[in-house]
Order: C-alpha cells, then sequence, then structure tokens
C-alpha cells in the first residue's frame, strides 16, 4: 500500500470517527432533571401518626390505584404504629378522573374543620359510589353530615379559594417535582419506585428501620455499666 493511500486511510478513520462521536453527542438522552425535593412537603400538608419513617403520599381519590393503594396504606399505619409518619398531597389528574378535583376539595373542605382523614377514608372507602356520578356534590355533603361536620360551612368551603388555592399548590409541587402518576410515594425524602401492595410498601419501611438501627451507635461497656458502691 502507498504512503498517500494510508495516509487518505487515517484521515478517513479520523473523519468518521468525529462524525460518530458528534452523532453520538447530539442524540444522547436528556437526563431528566432531579425534581425539587423542598416541595415534598409543607407546613399545610396533612399528617398522621409520629414516626421517624416519612411516607408522604401523592394521591388521586377517584384514582383506582390510589383507592387499591388504599387499604394497604391503612395496614402499613396500624402495623407500624409509632414508626411512620404518613403525609398526604393532593395530585388530582383530571384529564382522566373528572371527580377528582372536587373530591379533593371536600377532603380540604373537611379539613377546615379539623376532619381531614375522616374525610380522606370516607373518599376512599366509597370511590366506587361516587366515581361515576356526573356531579358528586350532594353526596360529598351527605358524607360531611355522617362526619358530624357544620355542611352549610362545608358547603361554602367545598368552593372557596382558600381550598382550590391549597389543591393547585399541591398540583404545582407535583410538578416541581416530576412526577406523573399516581399514586406516588416518597419515603424519607426519596420518591419510591415499587409497587404499592403491602408486601412491597412493609419491606420498604423494615429496610429503612433496618438502615436506621444499624447506625445507631452501640453504648459501649463502661457507658451501660451500673456505678460502682
Amino acid at each position: 500500500m502507498s504512503r498517500e493511500a494510508k495516509i487518505l486511510i487515517a484521515i478517513l478513520v479520523v473523519v468518521v470517527g468525529g462524525l460518530i462521536g458528534l452523532f453520538l453527542l447530539v442524540n444522547k438522552p436528556t437526563p431528566t432533571p432531579a425534581g425539587d425535593k423542598t416541595k415534598i412537603t409543607r407546613s399545610t400538608t396533612h399528617h398522621e401518626g409520629s414516626g421517624s419513617i416519612q411516607m408522604v403520599e401523592f394521591g388521586d381519590y377517584q384514582c383506582p390505584a390510589c383507592g387499591a393503594a388504599y387499604p394497604n396504606v391503612k395496614q402499613i399505619m396500624k402495623d407500624f404504629d409509632g414508626k411512620v409518619t404518613l403525609s398526604f398531597r393532593n395530585f388530582p389528574l383530571t384529564q382522566l378522573h373528572p371527580n377528582a378535583q372536587l373530591s379533593a376539595q371536600a377532603a380540604e373542605a373537611a379539613a377546615l374543620q379539623n376532619k381531614f382523614w375522616e374525610m380522606h377514608d370516607k373518599l376512599y372507602e366509597t370511590q366506587k359510589d361516587w366515581s361515576d356520578l356526573s356531579d358528586p356534590t350532594d353526596t360529598f355533603v351527605g358524607y360531611a353530615k355522617d362526619l358530624g361536620l357544620n355542611t352549610d360551612k362545608f358547603k361554602t368551603d367545598l368552593t372557596s379559594d382558600a381550598v382550590k388555592n391549597t389543591i393547585a399548590q399541591d398540583l404545582a409541587d407535583a410538578t416541581a417535582l416530576n412526577l406523573n402518576g399516581t399514586p406516588t410515594f416518597f419515603f424519607n425524602g426519596t420518591q419510591y419506585t415499587g409497587n404499592s401492595d403491602y408486601a412491597s410498601l412493609r419491606d420498604q419501611i423494615q429496610s429503612l428501620l433496618g438502615a436506621a438501627a444499624s447506625t445507631t451507635p452501640t453504648p459501649s461497656p463502661s457507658a451501660s455499666a451500673s456505678p460502682a458502691q
């Protein structure tokens, strides 16, 4: 092979390699930006329980998957009483669930009479009863009456700006966190990507409890020994 041919081949290899590198750079997938973790909870977020494990759910009351996860979450809170704190954020997916917004408003209106969790539970437990209604307002007012709420105040609060603004803030935070479905859970500030069946949620919590226990300093023998008499 002549010297000129070798040079030509070398140049060709460099050019092809450069083109391949440019192609890969241009077509490199853009990584999804990390969500703003400061938006996971707010001072107005509703909490239940007092445990060290922080479990946050972004949920939609009309979402069937959320309805299926609800009894699992309830059982988790019972089985890990004192070890888990549950927080709930509204994430009504109104394009899929037309009654999701109003049901979230019902929960927040009940919260203004200190009955958020009671209405939260009622909405999930009766999800199939109101999901297909063209207007579930009267049904929600009936729930408020059953829960012992002042129904006149509930009806006023149901469509109030205060309630709508709370839900709008939750939605804005869900967007900032790059969430795209419900239910979405966070554990101790990290988004959970596992299933929402009971066993998966239980295993996640047990793993976190185990990790916390392994980082707890073991008292030295001298520290735990009884003082000399």
